[in-house]
């Protein structure tokens, strides 16, 4: 039973600074158009409708963006900018959990979006 204990205690001090334990390795990203219902389109999935929160895979190489597309508006490009994930930095307390972040991919993200004002296509 106190070797458990110690096991629980040694996991949770070894991998409670990740930023892969907590943020892991799809981010929650904020889509808002002034103009709601916009369609979110990623990789040729839709995903869902604005104003929506999607999860997006984090990854180091680049990605490609996310389209919101609806009627009557041009469609709207959102690249995903990638960027240090600040959560990483507590990697300095244990530096090994630097390794598990590298490999996952969490030690990046993407920057948020602002809100989007589509273009109305004129005819």
């Amino acid at each position: 039973m106190r070797y458990n204990l110690l096991l629980i205690l040694i996991s949770a001090l070894l991998f409670s600074q990740c930023a892969f334990v907590l943020t892991g390795t799809k981010q929650r990203m904020r889509i808002v158009t002034t103009q709601p219902g916009a369609e979110v389109w990623y990789q040729n999935t839709l995903l869902d409708k604005t104003p929506c929160i999607v999860r997006i895979k984090r990854s180091y190489t680049e990605q490609p963006p996310i389209v919101l597309k609806k009627i009557g508006f041009e469609n709207h490009t959102l690249p995903l900018k990638r960027k240090f994930n600040e959560i990483a930095a507590l990697n300095f307390i244990l530096p090994v959990n630097w390794l598990i972040d590298g490999f996952s991919e969490a030690a990046v993200g993407y920057k948020a979006f602002d809100t989007v004002t589509m273009k109305r296509i004129t005819h």
